[in-house]
């Protein structure tokens, strides 16, 4: 709706917007899991929940900004939408969501290698997005020490946009050829991103 630039779309989509985060705050205790005592890595991964709840985060950062950017072309964002973010990404680290071998201990030898590889991929998305978000914002050391960091990303790029992003039977089949399946005996260590930290930070990525 806020796409389509007409101003009647946009203002309905500030009012569902408006709507979404009341609701999203009143069911907090039910999917913040950043202060919860027993949340580990093989408690459920509510992605679904948490890809809306990123998405409600940009969207409020884009009203705020109003088109609008920093001097050092970062964007700002309320302490509200931050303390969402924060709850967000405190979530996702306790629940070992940035953890590949984390990721690949969700699921076993039988299950389809297809359905394998699109749950990882899921999920290394969502991470990428979470921490690219951080970068964007214009927060202080403090306020920005609970986000996420590159150093935590212990997982590899994201694989093959191609199949990724394939919406018919046979783009799957023609790109599913050119992908090595997930292997859940090999945690891919030398490729996680954090190993590249210090390089991504030193230049602001």
């Amino acid at each position: 709706m806020w796409a389509s630039g007409e101003q009647s779309a946009q203002s309905a989509a500030v009012e569902l917007h408006e709507k979404l985060d009341s609701a999203i705050r009143e069911q907090k205790e039910k999917w913040d899991a950043s202060e919860v005592d027993g949340a580990c890595s093989t408690c459920l991964w509510p992605i679904a929940t948490y890809q809306a709840i990123l998405l409600h985060v940009i969207f409020a950062v884009i009203l705020k900004a109003g088109g609008a950017v920093n001097l050092n072309l970062k964007a700002s964002i309320s302490a509200a939408s931050l303390d969402l973010l924060q709850s967000l990404v405190g979530s996702c680290r306790k629940l070992g969501m940035f953890s590949y071998p984390d990721m690949l201990g969700r699921y076993k030898e039988a299950d389809l290698p297809s359905f394998v590889w699109v749950g990882i991929e899921e999920v290394k998305r969502f991470d990428i997005a979470l921490y690219k978000l951080g970068t964007k914002l214009n927060i202080s050391g403090s306020e920005g020490r609970d986000l996420l960091t590159a150093s935590e990303l212990e997982f590899p790029l994201p694989s093959n946009d191609l199949l990724w992003h394939s919406t018919e039977r046979h783009e799957w089949e023609a790109y599913a050829k050119e992908e090595n399946m997930v292997s859940l005996k090999d945690d891919l260590h030398a490729k996680w991103i954090s190993n590249f930290a210090d390089m991504l930070e030193s230049f602001g990525l």
